[in-house]
């Protein structure tokens, strides 16, 4: 063996020990906090309250080295949010086969929920070590890269490069790899990354709606296509309906954005931003008693949204109710104190007064 050969292992040797020393070292922050967190009694109240783990736990204690059953019960843990607990038998499983990939990516996705990325990523890069073709843990890495609060943008797309090479069919990473790419800035790359995506899933509902709100940000008709696509697949989607909804209401097709505004709110009264870019139609089109109507709704489903007080506060001035409208700019006020355009009709109002 050459001395660079040897140099270099030894490098990575000494790379890798750095990182597992902080990995262990993490794990017994973790263990100390969960050792005085922990007590028997919250374990047995969560057992009684959720079946399933109480289940699982009477399997373990029969083959308490059965990684299977902790990572099961891992997994009803972190179901029903109790990633202390999780955490634990995430671990446990892990620790019995660390190269299953399933216990690697539980492991990992668990790190990550409870704020500890880089412990995440070491668990991935550890098994990528030895299994670096393993599309699911290369996956799951890219993601993390890229959900860092610093993303490494170049690393997650390297992942990603990776698993294209395996299989160039893999619409998920074309996918990620348009998210990637349209947070860079790169909105040409990400819209070809988003097409080859749906070319390679024709299902890919959340590619279709990158698409649509691509193009829709470039003005681009084609948008309506994207999102069309996007409710044939869902068509309880409210976010598809409301996102074609609003592309048509920005670009003057006021009578077909008021249909879809109303089968939206017909199908979700409560959508308050359906309702609030309803009444800014009617307003526009001087329909003041609807608008009026659809602000109040707007209001109720959503109190604390300055907007719709200022959209009724609006209205009343129309409909000849300056005190009401001073309230209501008020009220706008009172959630935005930095409701320019609310101020000034406040301040105009009560100099008419005057």
């Amino acid at each position: 063996m050459q001395l660079k050969g040897k140099a270099a292992i030894i490098s990575a040797i000494l790379l890798l020990s750095i990182a597992v020393g902080i990995f262990f070292f993490r794990d017994e922050v973790v263990s100390l906090i969960n050792k005085k967190t922990n007590s028997e009694g919250s374990l047995s109240m969560i057992e009684k309250l959720t079946p399933e783990i109480e289940e699982l736990s009477k399997q373990i204690r029969l083959d308490p080295n059965n990684a299977q059953l902790i990572f099961n019960r891992a997994d009803q843990y972190f179901v029903n949010n109790n990633l202390k607990y999780a955490l634990l038998d995430y671990k446990k499983a892990y620790h019995i086969d660390s190269t299953n990939q399933t216990f690697v990516i539980g492991l990992a996705d668990c790190y990550f929920e409870v704020n500890y990325p880089d412990s995440s990523i070491l668990v991935l890069e550890t098994f990528l070590k030895h299994d670096p073709n393993n599309i699911d843990v290369l996956m799951d890495a890219a993601i993390d890269y890229f959900l860092l609060p610093s993303p490494k943008h170049t690393i997650a797309l390297d992942k990603l490069n990776s698993i294209l090479k395996i299989d160039i069919q893999n619409s998920e990473a074309y996918f990620y790899r348009g998210l990637i790419l349209k947070e860079t800035g790169d909105t040409l790359a990400a819209i070809r990354s988003f097409q080859t995506a749906v070319e390679t899933n024709p299902d890919y509902y959340d590619a279709y709606m990158q698409l649509g709100l691509l193009y829709a940000d470039r003005k681009d008709p084609v948008a309506v296509k994207y999102f069309e696509n996007a409710i044939a697949l869902n068509d309880t989607s409210n976010e598809a309906a409301y996102a074609k909804a609003k592309f048509m209401q920005d670009h003057g097709n006021l009578g077909d954005a008021i249909e879809y505004y109303k089968n939206i709110i017909t199908r979700n009264p409560q959508d308050a931003d359906a309702l609030y870019n309803l009444a800014t139609i009617y307003y526009g089109i001087d329909s003041i008693e609807k608008a009026y109507r659809m602000f109040d709704l707007a209001i109720k489903q959503d109190p604390a949204k300055p907007e719709a007080y200022f959209g009724k506060g609006l209205c009343a001035e129309e409909l000849n109710k300056p005190d009401e409208a001073i309230s209501f700019y008020k009220q706008a006020l009172n959630l935005n104190p930095n409701y320019t355009d609310a101020e000034e009709q406040l301040n105009k109002l009560k100099q008419e007064q005057q």
